[in-house]
């Protein structure tokens, strides 16, 4: 269906008064709280059967503590100008060659061990860089607070703050009889397909079955984000754990693990709010980089795909749901794993699909993984805003489709051409 052109006139950000809550105020410890529990627990409690493989969030923040000090206190690289460019052609210009070189059928180590060496000269820079830019775009949306006393002294909150790396791993669990989460795992970001199987093997039984993915960032404090991607893909990854920072003060932020929908309408705002914002640094700030030179894989060999997998994908979801809610799992597992091979042959190399697969992919409601009706919602409420700020504003307040439905019944409908 065609999106409305026309958008309502803007608006200000309606401000909510300043009400930091327990969920917002842990995130702001995050470093302290985060390395004493971690300490505490490593030391006095016993190690589950995952811990070999387990990733521990409390280390990123003890590893990261001090960068972010002097991050916060303007201490570090603040690239402008021609450095800027430099910085941001050179990282994703050696980003697609190390891609290129771990992609060879064998991989010359002395290689990948210089680009990245060399890569890393310009990590920081592009980091500050792009933290920059989104802190523009979300100040100039009218995502700021003012001081509890000064309201006058206005600031974007919390910080941006990201660190390009190598993301932990997920392990989803999910009943077989349904599709939902059912208890996640991070794992470390260094496992072989060996081990990727073998944590699958321990975890599925009779009753759930599981899968590790591999994932593009986590709202950490500061975010960790995918460091072999493209600028384009870097910026919207960063704009969208930098929104999941922003939604955690306010009441979609604090349902985040309280089951339901809650995830969903997370991450599907995340989902569009991130896209949103990513648009404004384009449209600020132009970027063109050469293709095979911008961060993205070399072409690949493979069969070159000929069907429509987003289509392919949606018509599995619906009927494995229909399956599952008539009591047939042995049919929808076979089902699942005989659309797997389809796609494999036709170019698209999925390597398990299963309950756990549409229970992570089906969060992302806008994804064609998910069969749930928040992502067209969620969707009608930005054609009602066409702004990000505004649309935030409507979002942050959401605890339940029930306010998503009362929230959409409050907005004007958008003026047809």
């Amino acid at each position: 269906m065609a999106r409305l052109a026309i958008a309502p006139p803007a608006a200000p950000v309606i401000e909510t008064p300043w009400r930091p809550q327990a969920f917002g105020l842990v995130i702001i410890a995050a470093a302290i709280i985060g390395i004493t529990g971690g300490l505490v627990f490593s030391t006095f409690f016993p190690r589950g059967e995952l811990a070999r493989y387990e990733y521990h969030l409390w280390r990123w923040q003890a590893d990261t503590l001090l960068d972010n000090v002097f991050s916060r206190a303007g201490i570090g690289p603040h690239p402008e100008g021609d450095d800027a460019t430099r910085a941001l052609t050179e990282y994703f210009r050696l980003t697609s060659a190390l891609r290129a070189a771990l992609d060879d059928d064998t991989p010359d180590l002395a290689l990948i061990d210089t680009l990245t060496n060399e890569r890393a000269t310009y990590e920081n820079d592009v980091e500050r860089l792009v933290e920059a830019r989104i802190h523009e775009a979300v100040e100039g949306a009218g995502l700021t607070r003012g001081l509890p006393l000064f309201r006058d002294v206005r600031f974007v909150w919390p910080p941006v703050d990201f660190e390009l790396t190598n993301p932990p791993r997920l392990l989803v669990r999910s009943p077989r009889d349904r599709i939902a989460r059912a208890g996640d795992t991070l794992l470390k970001n260094d496992l072989s397909l060996r081990d990727i199987e073998q944590i699958e093997r321990e975890t599925d039984s009779e009753d759930t079955v599981s899968l590790v993915v591999s994932i593009g960032g986590i709202a950490a404090y500061p975010a960790i984000v995918r460091d072999d991607r493209s600028y384009e893909s870097l910026i919207e990854t960063a704009s969208h754990e930098w929104v999941h920072h922003y939604l955690a003060f306010f009441p979609l932020g604090e349902q985040w693990g309280n089951g339901g929908d809650a995830e969903t309408l997370n991450e599907t705002t995340a989902d569009l709010a991130g896209r949103e914002i990513a648009n404004l640094i384009r449209k600020a700030h132009p970027v063109e980089l050469p293709r095979g030179a911008d961060g993205t894989a070399p072409p690949s060999a493979a069969r070159p795909v000929d069907i429509d997998f987003n289509a392919e994908m949606r018509k599995l979801r619906l009927e494995v749901d229909d399956l599952l809610a008539k009591g047939k799992v042995d049919e929808a597992e076979a089902l699942m794993d005989a659309r797997r091979r389809f796609f494999n042959d036709h170019g698209i190399p999925i390597r398990r699909i299963n309950q756990a697969y549409f229970a992570f992919y089906g969060t992302y409601a806008a994804s064609a993984a998910s069969s749930n009706p928040i992502g067209p919602k969620v969707d009608q409420v930005w054609e009602r805003t066409k702004d990000v700020g505004r649309f935030l504003a409507v979002m942050r307040e959401v605890r339940t489709t029930a306010d998503l439905d009362a929230a959409l019944a409050r907005l004007p409908e958008p003026t047809k051409p």
